[in-house]
């Protein structure tokens, strides 16, 4: 994780902040595996071109709603993490 290599630099531009462990690889606090599983259901692709131009598509059709929807579940995402002490979580 890009905090704990600069932590040990010599010019730690992040000294006087506190750093507290992260769940490796927690997608219950990554709201982007809801737009990846929506991606999931998209017609499978013949390349590399035809998904990045499906992912795009799906970007900009996602509704504001959903965007704001996730960005709300935040501080219920972080307390079910620390309830679940960095374990599996319902999101």
């Amino acid at each position: 994780m890009l905090v704990h290599i600069l932590r040990d630099s010599p010019n730690n531009v992040f000294k006087d902040m506190t750093s507290y462990p992260w769940p490796a690889r927690s997608p219950d606090l990554s709201p982007i595996e809801h737009v990846w599983t929506l991606g999931r259901q998209l017609q499978p692709s013949r390349d590399t071109g035809e998904l990045t131009a499906q992912m795009q598509r799906l970007w900009q059709d996602l509704p504001q709603g959903v965007i704001s929807d996730l960005i709300e579940s935040m501080p219920r995402r972080i307390s079910a993490c620390i309830a679940a002490r960095g374990g599996f979580t319902t999101y």
